[in-house]
């Protein structure tokens, strides 16, 4: 039963009948050596009003199946109902429950070695979904639901065995492969962020925490639970007791064996920045002296610097802070928002406390006093934060100010408009001469064709996150000539599928706007979502208030408001007076995600055919 329901004689399947026939046998196999009474036989075939000939039916099946199963005795009548025999290794639910018992039970007593064995042994037990070919009435859907949630269970389980072991690297795929087959299960989440942790990868266990977030928040409207933010802000905080302690409950009182040594966690002080090397930055030096320049002066300015996806914020930020870090011997912090959870003024205060220095029982429970924290920690010391990625002026206003000794970098997509005393410095994509250079230095000199090079930077809108992806390709695929790269790029089918390396993706960065949109409720949002629709369904780059309001069928002052909010999400870019443009990649984008929703629907209408 769990894969497609399947009974074997002498070795060989036998054929079961009809789907009718094979729920009424589902029903029997829940409830092995029992009486299973007519009326909850009829239950469990019909889902719907069962006809008056309903109990005749269930006879005709159980004559066929005792036919089938080739035994008078192992399907009999007793009294309200039939009953069907079952011995000992004959059916695979028993089988599977008796080693997921025996394993859980080892992991509680600490032997995982034991565990590992029964647990693999359960699960191997499994050849898809629980009787995925029988249909599913009111009466079956919970108990075979049940068998999915132990299968499950047995996951999780085989999971913390294999971290008991200290198997992390091996760990990792598999579990990679689990998440992506139950990504609501939180435990299985924490077992993988634990797993990559401990082998060294502290950036992929923070993106498994922000894969975790961003499909609880939009498949179920919750944020992860307390257990998953906690091991979260562990690895933020590099916590010790990550190499010896289960973060997650375990299922009994069983405990983690030692991992593997990590590095010690850089400190805070006059030689230690917590903050990232820089990369490869072309052509941003006016940008770069401007943002120097204002956090180094006297008296400082806060710099917030805005952009659309991909056009390299933080690399250009990151430069910033390290090209200024000898002015502050207090330390230079770097707290990226987009790893934090439910990233309020509240959660940004605490990550930079503590990097500052503090403990999480140090850290004040209240926004107030967690601020005035934050000048005493800061008290007498020159420091430069950089908050990278905001989403809106609240996650930062109780910060500026608040403290001295502090200078901030803010990076953000959206001008952040109601700061107060903040320089605000928008960033464009490069200008053709640097955005030639870039590319030019990730792909290698000695390979360069002039006008391949401009052409491939042009495909790429000049946007550096897009230029350094094509560039990487080039440099690892070196039969790939420039020439060839171009001609693949210009094939607007598959362009955004070629500028994805690794972790690195245009399309993932503007899934970000296109997902923070959706999450908007506001009348203007939800017409800026229709029109970024109607235009990638007809593939339109250019867009005025007039086309709009045609678009969506509605006046001039809802059509500019939706384009608005478009140009507030960088999906769009103001070009002039009542002119709206998307560069190439929003436009192929979009266009993406309109042959997304008419398959949706398409699909919706087919199912209610």
């Amino acid at each position: 039963m769990l894969g497609p329901v399947e009974v074997r004689r002498d070795g060989r399947p036998v054929p079961l009948g009809s789907p009718k026939q094979r729920a009424l046998l589902t029903a029997l196999l829940l409830e092995p050596n029992r009486v299973v009474s007519i009326d909850r036989l009829v239950t469990a075939v019909w889902d719907e009003e069962p006809p008056r000939s309903a109990v005749a039916n269930v006879r005709t099946y159980v004559n066929r199946l005792r036919s089938t199963l080739g035994e008078g005795d192992r399907l009999t009548a007793r009294p309200p109902g039939y009953v069907l025999t079952v011995h000992a290794g004959e059916l695979d639910v028993i089988e599977f429950a008796d080693a997921l018992r025996q394993g859980r039970k080892a992991l509680s007593a600490g032997r995982p070695e034991a565990a590992l064995r029964h647990l693999s042994a359960a699960l191997t037990r499994w050849r898809g979904a629980p009787a995925e070919d029988v249909p599913r009435s009111a009466a079956l859907g919970p108990r075979l639901d049940a068998l999915a949630e132990q299968r499950c269970l047995s996951l999780e389980a085989q999971a913390e065995a294999r971290l008991m072991l200290g198997e992390h690297a091996d760990a990792v795929p598999e579990l990679r492969e689990t998440v992506a087959a139950h990504p609501t299960r939180e435990r299985l989440w924490g077992s993988l962020m634990l797993a990559l942790y401990r082998t060294g990868d502290s950036a992929a266990a923070l993106s498994a925490y922000g894969q975790a977030r961003t499909f609880l928040a939009e498949e179920l409207g919750v944020e992860p639970g307390p257990e998953l933010a906690e091991l979260h802000r562990g690895i933020l905080n590099r916590d010790p007791a990550l190499r010896a302690e289960p973060i997650l409950p375990a299922l009994g009182p069983s405990r983690v064996a030692p991992a593997p040594e990590a590095g010690p966690a850089p400190e805070a002080g006059p030689n230690r920045t917590p903050v990232a090397g820089p990369g490869c930055l072309v052509g941003r030096d006016p940008e770069l002296r401007e943002i120097v320049a204002a956090i180094t002066a006297s008296p400082p300015r806060p710099v917030a610097v805005h952009g659309q996806a991909g056009v390299g914020k933080s690399a250009l930020a990151l430069h910033a802070v390290r090209t200024a870090a000898p002015g502050f011997p207090g330390g230079v912090f770097h707290v990226d928002l987009r790893a934090l959870p439910r990233p309020g003024a509240y959660e940004t205060l605490t990550r930079l406390l503590g990097l500052l220095g503090l403990a999480d029982d140090q850290i004040a429970p209240d926004l107030d006093d967690a601020v005035l924290q934050l000048g005493t920690a800061t008290a007498g010391r020159r420091v430069l934060v950089l908050l990278d990625n905001v989403t809106d002026e609240r996650q930062v206003r109780p910060l500026l100010g608040a403290a001295p000794g502090c200078r901030f970098v803010i990076t953000s997509r959206t001008v952040l408009a109601a700061l107060d005393d903040v320089d605000h410095l928008p960033l464009a994509p490069l200008r053709d001469d640097a955005a030639y250079e870039l590319l030019v230095r990730l792909c290698g000199r000695e390979r360069v064709d002039p006008e391949q090079v401009r052409r491939v930077a042009r495909l790429c809108d000049n946007l550096p996150l897009a230029l350094g992806i094509a560039g990487k390709r080039l440099a690892v695929r070196r039969e790939w000539t420039l020439a060839a790269f171009a001609d693949m790029l210009a094939d607007e089918e598959h362009r955004l599928d070629l500028l994805t390396c690794g972790d690195l993706s245009v399309r993932s960065a503007l899934d970000l706007d296109y997902q923070a949109l959706r999450r908007r409720t506001g009348t203007a949002d939800g017409s800026a979502l229709a029109l970024f629709h109607r235009l990638g369904e007809r593939g339109m780059a250019e867009c005025g208030s007039a086309t709009a309001a045609a678009l969506l069928g509605c006046d001039r002052r809802t059509a500019w408001a939706a384009l608005g909010r478009l140009a507030d999400l960088r999906l769009t870019t103001s070009t002039a007076p009542d002119r709206y443009r998307m560069n190439d990649l929003t436009r192929l984008y979009a266009m993406e995600i309109a042959r997304a929703a008419g398959k949706r629907e398409s699909g919706d209408s087919a199912a209610l055919i």
